[in-house]
C-alpha cells in the first residue's frame, strides 16, 4: 500500500478491447494491473444512439417473479422513476426501464423446476431444506397480500408480442420460451458465482439465447466469454438515468459526506472533517445519502461483487476501495486503493480538499463506468438482437 501525500492524477493507459484475447495467457496480477490502470478506447455517442434508436422500434420485457423480493415490487403507472423508488433495497437494471423503455412485469411463482432454480442458494445452508420452506411461506404470503393478488400467472402476459424479454432469474419457463421462436430470450442470475451463474456461464438454459453475467470488467479475460455469454452488470444504468433519479427526488442536497458499505463500517471511527455515514434504507432515503456523499469507501476484507461501487460513482461521487476483497475492480483509478478505513478516510478528506482533482477522477470515473456498465452491455445485446432478427 502507497499512501500518497497528494491526491493521484487522473489519467490511465488506453489499451485496446481486443487485447483481452490474450489474457489467458497473462497472470493474474497482470489482469488485475490493467484493470485498475488501463481502459479501452471509449465507445462514441453516435454509437449508443444507433443502438437506442435500435430499441425504440422494438417491445421489450423485464420480468421477475415473486421469489425474488429486492427488486421493484411492481411497475408503477406514474413513470418508470417511481417504479424503481419503490424498491425495497436494490435498485438493479433499470436502463432496460429507462433508456430502453421496457415493460416491467411481476409474475407469480410458476410451478416448472427451473423456475425454481433459485433454491439453490440456500445449498450450502446449515439446514437447507428448512431455508427453503422458509421462502416458499414468504413467497405464498407476498402472493396471497393484497397487492400480491392481483399479480398475474406466467401464462398471463403475452410474450408473442415481445422482441426481447430478460428475466431476473428464471421466471418463464421453457415450455413458454419455446412458444415465442421470435422472441429473443435472456436472463441474469441474481446470486452471482451462484450454481444457476455457473452452469450458465457453460451453457444457457434451454430455450434461452442469451445469458447477462452480471459481470463488468473492463477486460473479459480468463474466463473469457462464450458466445451466449454477454459481460453484463445487474446494475445496468446510464448517468442520464441517474439524473433524472435525481430530478425525481428533486435532491438538491449539497455534497458533503463520507459513504463507506455497511460491512466497512468500524467502530470506533476514525477521525474526519467530513461527517461519516452509510447507507440506509428504502430507495427514496439510500438515494438522497448517495446524492450527498463526496466519497464512497470500501475498505472491507469481506470478500463482495462489487456492484455499489457503480452506483457510488453514477450517483457522482469517487469512489475508494480495498482491491484484494472486490470481484470487480472496474470502478478503481491508480491511488484510490485503500486497504484500511483510516487510509481511505484520510485520502477521501485530501480529495475533498482539493475539488479540481476531485471532479477530474469523479469525471473518468463516471466515463469508465458509462462505458462498462451501460455503453458496452448496450452495443453488444444490440448487436446480438440484429443478428436474431436478420
Amino acid at each position: 500500500m502507497v499512501l500518497l501525500s497528494n491526491p493521484p492524477p487522473a489519467r490511465l493507459y488506453e489499451i485496446p478491447q481486443n487485447w483481452e484475447r490474450f489474457g489467458f495467457f497473462l497472470p493474474r496480477p497482470v489482469l488485475n494491473w490493467a484493470e485498475i490502470h488501463a481502459h479501452p478506447k471509449p465507445f462514441s455517442p453516435t454509437e449508443t444512439d444507433e443502438a437506442l434508436s435500435f430499441w425504440r422500434t422494438r417491445k421489450v420485457a423485464l420480468v421477475k417473479q415473486t421469489a425474488y423480493s429486492l427488486l421493484y415490487p411492481r411497475a408503477r403507472p406514474e413513470g418508470w422513476e417511481e417504479t424503481v423508488l419503490s424498491s425495497i433495497r436494490h435498485l438493479g437494471p433499470f436502463s432496460f426501464l429507462a433508456d430502453l423503455g421496457a415493460d416491467y412485469h411481476v409474475v407469480r411463482q410458476a410451478m416448472e423446476p427451473e423456475t425454481f432454480l433459485w433454491k439453490e442458494k440456500y445449498a450450502y445452508d446449515p439446514d437447507p431444506a428448512a431455508s427453503y420452506r422458509t421462502k416458499l411461506n414468504e413467497i405464498d404470503q407476498a402472493e396471497n397480500s393484497s397487492e400480491g393478488q392481483v399479480l398475474p400467472e406466467v401464462d398471463d402476459i403475452p410474450w408473442h408480442q415481445y422482441d426481447l424479454v430478460i428475466g431476473i432469474d428464471v421466471p418463464v419457463p421453457q415450455r413458454i420460451v419455446e412458444k415465442c421462436p421470435h422472441t429473443l430470450w435472456a436472463y441474469l442470475s441474481i446470486e452471482a458465482g451462484g450454481p444457476l451463474q455457473k452452469d450458465s456461464l457453460r451453457q444457457p438454459l434451454a430455450g434461452y439465447h442469451l445469458f447477462l453475467n452480471h459481470g463488468f470488467r473492463r477486460y473479459r479475460a480468463r474466463p473469457a466469454n462464450r458466445p451466449h455469454v454477454l459481460e453484463f452488470p445487474l446494475q445496468f444504468q446510464s448517468t442520464a438515468a441517474w439524473g433524472k433519479l435525481r430530478q425525481k427526488l428533486a435532491s438538491g442536497e449539497e455534497r458533503t459526506k463520507i459513504l463507506m458499505e455497511k460491512n466497512s463500517w468500524e467502530k470506533p471511527l476514525p477521525s474526519s472533517r467530513a461527517p461519516l455515514d452509510r447507507p440506509s434504507g428504502d430507495a427514496r432515503e439510500y438515494l438522497q445519502k448517495m446524492f450527498s456523499a463526496l466519497v464512497c469507501l470500501h475498505t472491507t476484507s469481506t470478500s463482495r461483487w462489487g456492484n455499489w461501487s457503480i452506483e457510488a460513482v453514477m450517483s457522482g461521487s469517487v469512489f475508494l476501495g480495498n482491491p484484494t476483497s472486490l470481484a470487480h475492480l472496474t470502478a478503481l483509478l491508480p491511488g484510490l486503493e485503500c486497504r484500511s478505513l483510516r487510509v481511505a478516510v484520510d485520502l477521501a478528506n485530501r480529495l475533498i480538499s482539493e475539488p479540481e482533482q476531485w471532479r477530474s477522477l469523479q469525471d473518468l470515473q463516471t466515463r469508465i463506468l458509462e462505458d462498462v456498465c451501460f455503453r458496452r452491455p448496450l452495443l453488444e445485446l444490440t448487436q446480438k438482437a440484429r443478428r436474431f432478427f436478420s
